[in-house]
């Protein structure tokens, strides 16, 4: 004896929910990195040593923009500034 069930609408329940589960998957994810602060802790380095580094060479040097130069060897000649970089 065959059963008759009525499986209209049945895809769209299933997506609902497959839509549902993948939702929730990527609002706890994005609540984790929000408070764990992953975004600010991925870009510290970029913005902070490797930008000083590309920039003068030196992770711990500064310059004009960050207030007073200081920690890369410079040599002022005739009024030209020369700075010079470890090659490493």
């Amino acid at each position: 004896m065959e059963l008759i069930r009525d499986e209209s609408g049945q895809a769209a329940t299933e997506y609902i929910l497959i839509l549902t589960i993948i939702v929730s998957f990527y609002m706890g994810l994005m609540t984790v990195i929000d408070k764990a602060q992953l975004g600010e802790r991925l870009m510290g380095p970029i913005v902070g040593s490797y930008a000083m580094t590309y920039k003068y060479g030196n992770p711990k040097a500064k310059g004009f923009d960050e207030g007073t130069p200081e920690n890369h060897p410079r040599a002022v000649i005739d009024g030209k500034v020369r700075l010079f970089i470890n090659p490493r």
